[in-house]
């Protein structure tokens, strides 16, 4: 009846079918990815959250909010429940991914980077010290890692 209404988004979800326009989230995508990889070698450096230097979760909610206009919490842990999730095997580029890089992996979230496609993701590593793309596929990332999220 012409009247606006709002609702917070982590109350809403895509549903395919929906009438949502996947390509414009497509592209957001990636869009996102491509802003991301902007900001390679940038250096790593606890607590910070850009524009020239970043901490994981840090780097993930600069790009969220400057490329999709989206407000996400600011650590790694909070991070990594919100959102829709997304298993492994289903992660799509763009998704937020999350890793316990402390210790054996129990599911505790320590870590976090944006999937870009093939196997790899993008993040703030603190032990490269600079913004860098791993590997997903293989390795230590790969057991070390604890779930994704779609927004």
């Amino acid at each position: 009846k012409g009247k606006t209404g709002y609702v917070y988004d982590s109350y809403v979800s895509s549903v395919k079918g929906s009438g949502s326009n996947k390509n414009e989230s497509n592209n957001n995508k990636s869009s996102l990815v491509s802003y991301a990889k902007t900001k390679l070698g940038k250096p790593y450096v606890w607590g910070a959250q850009g524009p020239n230097s970043f901490d994981c979760s840090g780097f993930t909610y600069y790009v969220v909010k400057n490329k999709l206009g989206k407000s996400i919490p600011r650590t790694s842990t909070e991070q990594s429940r919100y959102g829709t999730y997304v298993s492994k095997g289903n992660l799509r580029s763009g998704d937020l991914v999350f890793f316990d890089t402390v210790g054996s992996n129990n599911g505790n979230v320590s870590h976090a980077g944006i999937y870009i496609g093939n196997g790899q993701f993008i993040h703030a590593s603190s032990t490269q010290k600079k913004v860098v793309i791993s590997s997903l596929a293989s390795g230590h990332y790969s057991k070390a890692f604890v779930n994704g999220r779609r927004l």
